[in-house]
């Protein structure tokens, strides 16, 4: 029962953020097998749509100059417009020109890359030598297409529905690796760009239906944005491994303390110990498990994650004496518990050191009650760990 009870606690934090993308990823099927077809009035609104949220997300990235989904972005609304071009150039026989396959080519290939740039900010020299090597990406891909020369070489012929087989084999790739990696670290962005990946997809696999092609970008392109909004807030006002209101929340939320109040850290004994002797996919695991075991005896309310190895309580109208059998609790049960890892046959013992302390009338803002609490744990911990304390 515990081993069961630690792998809901190892991945329940991980899947939650799945289910954003994946409800926009499952209704968009739903409608378009639904629906199949829809009034012209319709497309159009869903058609102006995807370019208002892909307008709109831009804006966001460029407001708080963030870079790495900007490139989606731009390939997500490049691809659409030339898919759309071939459509009325081509009629049915688009799907077989080699401007088509180019772009099957290079649309899952450019994904896959930019998604191992830094996110670095937007507004620097680099995103511009990036984006002229999309443009001369597009420029080759035009000029393949006036010889006629295709890039699946003969070596990939066939179609999945409208999408090419080296396409095909791109996007399983591209899928693939997000999936990994949003597998290991859970953060909703990574999740999103795995289910962005799949609209374009199935958005080029039905590309002849004009319902399925503006559905399944349209998909795409909200998945981002509502991903990109997320991310912004958890970096800002939460903690992203925990989901906990972060340092930031503290800051903003101290101004707004009652009169009376006492301040409690839970601080984990041997950190440095812990990221040598674990990899960062188990020592986040752990940091989550100890989270829950936190949450389980205070709750979320007035509990913020203030540094990777602190965690600060608020007790509103208590004195230290009262606030210190809370966090006495805390350090307990933290202690007794057995944490265990799927990749470990041994459970881990882990413990944490508490101190707590009240503000004082001399204390003009919170961050002095936390210096002394600070400086009370700091001598506590020079002789022994697993430990309570008062300041």
């Amino acid at each position: 029962m515990n081993k069961i009870n630690a792998y809901i606690e190892q991945f329940f934090p991980l899947l939650k953020n799945a289910f954003m993308p994946a409800f926009l990823f499952a209704l968009s099927l739903i409608c378009f097998y639904a629906l199949h077809e829809i009034s012209i009035t319709s497309l159009i609104t869903l058609h102006c749509a995807f370019y208002i949220v892909s307008f709109a997300s831009f804006m966001i990235l460029l407001y708080f100059n963030q870079r790495k989904p900007v490139f989606y972005i731009l390939m997500m609304a490049l691809s659409y417009i030339l898919i759309n071009i071939l459509k009325n150039k081509y009629n049915q026989d688009y799907a077989t020109t080699s401007y088509y396959i180019s772009l099957c080519f290079f649309l899952p290939a450019n994904l896959l890359g930019f998604y191992f740039i830094p996110d670095n900010r937007l507004l620097c020299r680099t995103n511009v030598f990036l984006l002229l090597a999309i443009f001369v990406q597009f420029s080759i891909g035009e000029m393949l297409g006036g010889y006629d020369f295709k890039l699946n070489l003969t070596l990939f012929d066939g179609h999945l529905g409208n999408l090419s087989i080296l396409g095909l084999i791109l996007f399983l790739v591209t899928l693939t690796v997000f999936l990994i990696k949003a597998s290991k670290d859970g953060f909703i962005m990574t999740y999103a760009l795995f289910f962005v990946s799949l609209n374009l997809m199935f958005g080029f696999i039905y590309s002849d239906n004009p319902t399925a092609l503006t559905i399944f970008f349209c998909s795409a392109a909200l998945t981002l944005m509502l991903a990109i909004i997320h991310n912004i807030y958890y970096n800002t006002y939460k903690d992203a491994l925990t989901g906990l209101p972060s340092r930031n929340s503290y800051m903003i939320h101290a101004n707004s303390f009652p009169l009376k109040y006492s301040i409690g850290v839970v601080s984990l004994d041997n950190y440095d110990e812990m990221k040598n002797m674990f990899g960062k996919h188990d020592r986040d695991t752990l940091v989550r498990m100890i989270t829950g075991k936190i949450i389980e005896e205070f709750g979320e309310e007035n509990l913020y994650r203030y540094s990777p190895d602190e965690f600060i309580l608020i007790f509103k109208n208590e004195n230290k004496n009262e606030s210190f059998e809370h966090l006495e609790q805390i350090r307990r049960a933290i202690a007794s518990a057995e944490f265990i890892l799927h990749n470990r046959k041994k459970s881990i013992k882990l413990t944490v050191s508490t101190c707590v302390s009240e503000k004082k009338r001399s204390d003009a803002k919170s961050v002095e009650v936390l210096y002394r609490i600070r400086k009370t744990l700091q001598k506590a911990n020079e002789f022994s760990h697993n430990i309570s304390s008062k300041a």
